[in-house]
Order: C-alpha cells, then structure tokens, then sequence
C-alpha cells in the first residue's frame, strides 16, 4: 500500500498530515523535531520503499526536511507553492492555516504533483553561489546608477561629494570574480558540455546547471521551457479573440534572465539561432518575440545536449 504524507513548513516547526482521517501533528523544525517525525513514520508502520513525503518549497526552511528524509531514504518531494495555492482555492470554505495546508499539500502528493529532491552537497553550493552572484550583479548595477547621480551633481556643483559607491563597486567587482572561479569548480564536465553550445558561456553554464540541476527530471524540452517560464500564455475562450501571446513568467527568474543574455550573445555571429532569428524576423515577427523564440529554441538545444551527454554540433 502506498502511503503519503502532506508538510507545511515553517520557519520554527512544521504540520504533517499523515492521512486522510486523522489530524496533522505538530513537530519542531530542527533535527530533533523531524527525528520524531521520522519516528512517527516508524510507528505507523509506514516503509521506506512505499512513502512519499510532500512539501512546498519555502525559502530554505523545507531544506533539512528534505536533507534529513532523503538520507533516510524516503522519496521527498517538492512542490511548487503555486499549485497548492490554486489547489486550496478549488475547495468551497477555502481555510488558509497551517493544519488545513499539510491536508492540501497531502491532497496534491497523492495526485503526483511536484519533483524528488535529488540535490547533492555538490549541487547546492554551487546554486546558493550562483544566486549570491545574481544579488551581487544588480547590486553593483544599483551602485553604478547612484555613482552617476552623484557624479552628475558633482559637475554642476563643482564640489566633490563621495567615492563610496564607486569604491564599493570595485570591491563588488572582485568578489563576482571570485565567485565565477568558485562556480567553475561545480559539475565542471556538465558546464563544459553546454559551453559547446553557441551563446552559452561559463556564466550561463554554472547558472543552468546550478538551476536545473538534474536534467532527468523533466521528460520532454516543454517542460524545461515551462520551468524557466518562457512558455506562451494561453488565452482563449470560445470564439472570442485571444489575447496578446505573453510569456507566462512563471518559471525561474535568474534562468529566464541568464537565457536572454545568452541569446543576445548568440545573436553576435551566425549560427542556428542567429538564422532562426532573422528568419523570425523576416516573417514579420517583432524583435522581441523572435528573441523569446530564440531562447525557447536555446531551451530545447540545451535539453538535447544534455540529455545525450554529448557536445553541441552544427
């Protein structure tokens, strides 16, 4: 029989719904809390090989549950917020608590819902340094912009003002470096592979692979594309007329991000994606939607590559 179990998690403890008849108990989020928990399986007799734990994803307070249950050898999986936001939204008193959340999250396990959590050691430092990156880039962006202002009113004043923000890019500037050195240490053989791939440098690379993670867990390249969100927004309702085709935007904002500068970048010289854009364009496509168009081509190259294990060819 299989069994699964609903989580809501929180910063300080966690709910977990375990069936459909009996309610959710309450457990302290640290190692001791979730040894009980793990306890609590054992009692109920619930195996290894036949439980599935479900839970949203939620800052990083869902990560020792996902830790500790897969070191156990559970099967955990993580589900997107999104899903069980509209999945309590289906339910007629629509209760919004911790108690009512772990039965929800339970409802959308048992409808397979989510993805395993497969992150190695490995895989999460070379995520959390591509992230610390990403803030560190606009940061630097944002001091560049008020070293301007200042500088701007500094000729019209004739008086100096500060260097600080100028000062603090530069340090900035040292530390991103640093951290792309970091970053090319991770799953090196992965980010070389797609690096074969024209537009995609070691930014981009380190950026998808930290992202993505385990490429085996999307079947098909629309579900890749779904992930990132560059997947069309479909409008449409009987015979009325469909609305603009928007990028649904939600997937992975530093993927999206990344993907668009790496399809910039490919746009510099010909090969298949500057071809497949001016053709696009040649259509009477505007320039931005042929550019989304690249990116989700960029996608699907990307998910073949990978898959293969075998480097880019023209």
């Amino acid at each position: 029989m299989q069994h699964f179990i609903g989580i809501d998690v929180s910063k300080r403890d966690f709910y977990a719904c375990f069936d459909e008849t009996s309610e959710p108990i309450r457990f302290a989020n640290n190692e001791v809390g979730i040894d009980k928990f793990i306890d609590e399986i054992k009692k109920r007799k619930m195996k290894k090989t036949n439980t599935v734990i479900g839970l949203e994803s939620t800052s990083r307070y869902h990560l020792p549950l996902c830790i500790i249950g897969t070191n156990y050898g559970y099967s955990v999986k993580i589900i997107n917020p999104i899903i069980t936001s509209q999945q309590n939204k289906l339910n007629i008193r629509c209760v919004k608590n911790d108690r009512a959340d772990s039965k929800v999250i339970r409802f959308c396990t048992v409808q397979g819902k989510g993805y395993v959590f497969q992150d190695t050691t490995e895989d999460m430092v070379i995520k959390n340094l591509v992230r610390q990156r990403y803030l560190m880039v606009h940061f630097q962006s944002d001091l560049k912009r008020k070293q301007q202002d200042i500088e701007y009113k500094e000729k019209y004043m004739k008086t100096p003002i500060t260097n600080v923000n100028h000062d603090l890019g530069k340090y900035i500037s040292q530390k991103i470096r640093e951290i792309e050195q970091q970053t090319e240490l991770f799953n090196s053989d992965q980010q070389v592979l797609l690096q074969s791939i024209p537009g995609i440098g070691k930014v981009t690379s380190a950026v998808l692979v930290a992202e993505i993670g385990n490429i085996s867990r999307f079947k098909y390249p629309k579900q890749l594309v779904g992930f990132i969100g560059i997947d069309p927004r479909v409008k449409e309702s009987g015979t009325s007329v469909k609305g603009k085709g928007y990028i649904t935007k939600r997937g992975n904002r530093i993927i999206r991000k990344t993907l668009y500068n790496a399809a910039m970048a490919a746009m510099q010289r010909p090969n298949m994606f500057y071809d497949f854009y001016h053709k696009k364009v040649s259509e009477g496509k505007p320039k931005k939607v042929a550019l989304v168009a690249v990116m989700r081509k960029m996608v699907h190259v990307i998910f073949a590559v990978w898959k293969r294990g075998t480097p880019y060819e023209a």
